[in-house]
């Protein structure tokens, strides 16, 4: 499984403009055949010298330093029962959000398919400045779009879907 420098091919901000007359809207006067992202209060044109695939630097959405998070099992309770489901099937289960709440947030140099290259070589503490405990979920968030990566037993697993508001809702309870 790879994970992917994020494109603006993906961001419903990509805007090219495809009408035969020019218009002005958002600040800037649109021709036929230009491409303009619209994320900002202003639509900003692509320039030649922009990367063709990749977000470039200028974009309003991209955070830097990437936001990091990190989701622990809200209590003991549920920390028991998650490692008994996992015992009992002989495998470790997909986290649900609504057991989950956030145990550490800061920022990372790193952006997601950076962390994804070598997360399972190098330490948490090395990598990310913070500690990463089993079945916890860590997010790096770039602005584009956020990577949820699940800590098991064998290292870490790519989520594709984790409900990151349901998370933050939930409060943490200290686990012993």
């Amino acid at each position: 499984m790879m994970l992917r420098k994020p494109n603006c091919s993906d961001c419903p901000h990509n805007l090219q403009y495809m009408e035969s007359l020019p218009i002005k809207k958002k600040g800037v006067t649109m021709h036929l055949g230009e491409c303009f992202c619209v994320a900002g209060k202003r639509a900003r044109k692509f320039k030649r010298s922009d990367p063709k695939t990749y977000v470039p630097s200028w974009c309003p959405r991209l955070k830097a330093p990437c936001e990091l998070r990190i989701y622990g099992l809200k209590n003991q309770r549920e920390w028991r029962m998650h490692c008994s489901m996992c015992a009992d099937l002989g495998e470790d289960t997909s986290p649900s959000a609504f057991r989950y709440a956030v145990r550490y947030e800061g920022h990372t140099d790193l952006a997601p398919y950076e962390f994804f290259e070598c997360c399972n070589e190098k330490s948490d503490d090395e990598i990310l400045g913070a500690a990463v405990q089993h079945y916890d979920v860590v997010e790096i968030d770039d602005g584009i779009k956020p990577a949820f990566f699940y800590k098991t037993e064998h290292g870490y697993e790519l989520l594709f879907s984790f409900d990151a508001k349901t998370a933050k809702k939930n409060i943490r309870e200290e686990i012993d």
